[in-house]
């Protein structure tokens, strides 16, 4: 089936500071802050299973910020097993000396619909809290696509432009990537790493535009702009994305049909829930 796949002007001081201790104080005690209580509220197909989330956390909760040792402060997959991106499978935890494995959904072979009900609930929450605008970049594609383009560039291997790559199809592996393989949050960066990224990017032999909406619009509906090879601009519009993100204090997120609108044609978010 696939997925579109997008990067987004993100707002990672909010998802850092709101959405991540929203999300975490929900596992720890059931009870969610008045914002996430309006999404867990809201009529959509995870409207009911949010709910009996909730409720079964009440009764056994799991207190990440004390035990987690394979998720970063961000919730970002920090574990040690390599991601399997080719198949987009979601991480889950192998810890044994963990003291939360029985109850942890993430924990290896344990509530397999909790986890899909928990990352639709990040999701929902990252989208309709954090998301800026958007710009298209391929079809069922991840940051890999992207790897022919700097092979034949020669960035080495080493190179920061890589990790921070790598960082946008991983960081979403246990929570963000979702059920269906392709869709999902693939992976973000920190508004610093976001302005490495551009400034990386605009190293490389890629297509030269001004760092606007309408300049990626033209290049994507005329291929010769782009010397007829989409990867490259696809890349270029990554660079653009990073620039405009970095020139307002903002992150990137990299997600494959992710977007605020799927989340709020159903409900209405309050004006305070909607990305300045």
């Amino acid at each position: 089936m696939g997925a579109d796949a997008e990067i987004h002007v993100f707002d990672y001081d909010r998802y850092r500071d709101e959405v991540v201790p929203g999300l975490v104080e929900l596992l720890r005690t059931g009870t969610p802050a008045p914002w996430l209580d309006e999404v867990l509220k809201a009529p959509s197909e995870y409207g009911d299973y949010w709910q009996e989330l909730a409720a079964a956390l009440r009764e056994s909760p799991t207190d990440l910020a004390q035990h987690c040792t394979w998720l970063g402060d961000d919730l970002r997959y920090i574990g040690d097993r390599p991601v399997d991106r080719l198949t987009g499978n979601q991480m889950t935890c192998n810890e044994l000396s963990c003291p939360e494995r029985e109850r942890c959904r993430y924990f290896q072979d344990q509530d397999r619909h909790g986890v899909e009900t928990l990352n639709a609930l990040h999701e929902a929450a990252v989208a309709t809290r954090c998301l800026g605008p958007s710009r298209f970049l391929g079809r069922t594609i991840t940051p890999d696509y992207y790897r022919p383009v700097l092979e034949r560039q020669g960035v080495p291997a080493t190179a920061p432009v890589r990790g921070l790559l790598e960082a946008l199809a991983t960081r979403g592996a246990a929570w963000g990537y979702q059920f269906g393989r392709t869709e999902g949050i693939h992976g973000w960066l920190t508004v610093p790493e976001t302005a490495l990224l551009a400034a990386a990017l605009d190293e490389l032999d890629l297509p030269r535009y001004e760092p606007t909406f309408a300049a990626m619009s033209t290049v994507a509906s005329d291929g010769r702009l782009a010397g007829g090879d989409w990867h490259v601009a696809s890349l270029s519009f990554v660079r653009t994305m990073a620039t405009i993100a970095a020139a307002s204090g903002q992150g990137v997120l990299w997600g494959n049909d992710v977007s605020p609108t799927l989340w709020t044609e159903t409900w209405a978010v309050p004006a305070a829930g909607r990305p300045s």
